[in-house]
C-alpha cells in the first residue's frame, strides 16, 4: 500500500493512456518479484530481455518458477526480517500476559 500511496502523485504526470498501462504492468512484475522474496532488480533484467525477444514463455518467466530455477539470487535479508519481526511480536505477547 505504501508504494501505491507514494506513486499517487507521480501518475498524475504519466503521459498517456498507453503509457500508463505499461506502468501498472511493470509494477505488477515489481510487485509478484517482492511478493516472492526476489531481488527486483536482477529477476526484471532476467525477465525483460527474453520477452522483448520473444524467445521464452511468459510461463516460464513468473516469479514461483523464475525462484526455483535461480535460487542463488534470493536474498535473505527478508525472510529473516520476518522471523525477526515475528519473534519480536511473540516477546510483545508474552510480556503482555505476564503483566
Amino acid at each position: 500500500m505504501k508504494r501505491i500511496a507514494i506513486g499517487r502523485k507521480n501518475w498524475l504526470f504519466i503521459g498517456n493512456v498507453r503509457a500508463g498501462i505499461r506502468n501498472a504492468k511493470l509494477m505488477s512484475l515489481v510487485s509478484s518479484a517482492h511478493r516472492h522474496d526476489l531481488d527486483e532488480h536482477a529477476y526484471l533484467e532476467d525477465v525483460i530481455r527474453p520477452m522483448n525477444a520473444g524467445t521464452s514463455s511468459p510461463e516460464k518467466l513468473l516469479p514461483n518458477i523464475w525462484k526455483q530455477s535461480h535460487g542463488e539470487l534470493i536474498p535473505t535479508y527478508r525472510a529473516e526480517g520476518r522471523q525477526d519481526k515475528a519473534q519480536q511480536a511473540h516477546v510483545r505477547a508474552v510480556t503482555r500476559r505476564t503483566l
